[in-house]
């Protein structure tokens, strides 16, 4: 497909569209996790150990963190849709250019958040990245 072609002509794009129609369950527990997670607030989901002590580092410190890495280090092509920490993990939600191969880009991202996370804050952390969307370009 040329540069200057409208993605949205491409008959490919019919499949995107088709799946867009199906309407997508509630996960099961979903409400019942985000609700816990509001009633927790906020938390310390990192401690670190260093020479003179150890420093506490909170759920917000990681999730602003791995927002400004996703959306510094993002691949060509990937959106970030939202960012969040759920349960000591760093869940992130993408969307990706129609034509970037979607499986490869999530998991290049995975790759710097998690890297650049382990960098900043001196132990590793889990980090997800679900593509759940496509755009046109």
């Amino acid at each position: 497909m040329a540069e200057t072609e409208d993605p949205e002509r491409d008959p490919r794009w019919d499949d995107v569209r088709r799946a867009a129609a199906r309407r997508v369950p509630t996960p099961p527990g979903l409400v019942e996790r985000v609700l816990r997670a509001v009633a927790r607030g906020r938390r310390t989901v990192v401690d670190v150990p260093g020479g003179t002590g150890r420093l506490r580092v909170d759920e917000g410190v990681v999730d602003r963190l791995a927002r400004t890495v996703a959306a510094d280090r993002a691949p060509f092509g990937v959106r970030i849709s939202a960012v969040a920490v759920e349960d000591d993990v760093v869940q992130v939600l993408v969307s990706v250019r129609f034509g970037i191969i979607a499986d490869a880009a999530a998991e290049a991202l995975r790759r710097e958040i998690t890297t650049e996370l382990s960098r900043q804050l001196g132990v590793a952390s889990v980090v997800n990245v679900h593509v759940v969307d496509v755009h046109p370009g």
